[in-house]
């Protein structure tokens, strides 16, 4: 299954790095008057970016399904990941004045929910510094 799934995304990129590239040389070619091209290009990129998207979610269930047991592990990251977002919007607040939400054009509710945002970046991406500086540390020592 591996080799086809790779013979599939050999074919896929190799097609989308043709359209791209004849894109590129109509676009240089027509310079200022390529609008309908570069529609067309842009189209190709929400396409590329759409199979990407499906294929990043259907091949970890794939892959689940084949390994019952890490889907434990997985689902336990999961349920982590939902404790830490309910933590963050708990300890969120808007700090902002009505006036000031009036000129960002804003509501209290969105200004909790991007500090809630914030602070589960400002997590994770410590704990993702930790486990890098752990795991360095204890490479030292094996």
């Amino acid at each position: 299954m591996d080799k086809i799934v790779l013979n599939i995304f050999k074919v896929v990129s190799l097609v989308l790095i043709a359209l791209a590239a004849v894109f590129q040389v109509i676009v240089l070619y027509k310079g200022d008057d390529a609008g309908s091209v570069v529609d067309s290009f842009i189209t190709t990129s929400f396409v590329a970016f759409g199979i990407a998207a499906v294929l990043a979610i259907v091949f970890p269930i794939i892959f689940i399904g084949q390994n019952p047991k890490n889907a434990l592990k997985v689902l336990a990251v999961l349920v982590g990941f939902v404790i830490i977002g309910f933590i963050c919007y708990s300890i969120a607040g808007n700090t902002f004045n009505n006036v000031r939400l009036e000129e960002l054009k804003t509501t209290a509710s969105i200004s909790r929910i991007v500090g809630a945002g914030l602070y589960f970046t400002y997590i994770v991406g410590g704990a993702a510094i930790l486990a890098v500086i752990f795991s360095g540390v204890s490479g030292i020592f094996k």
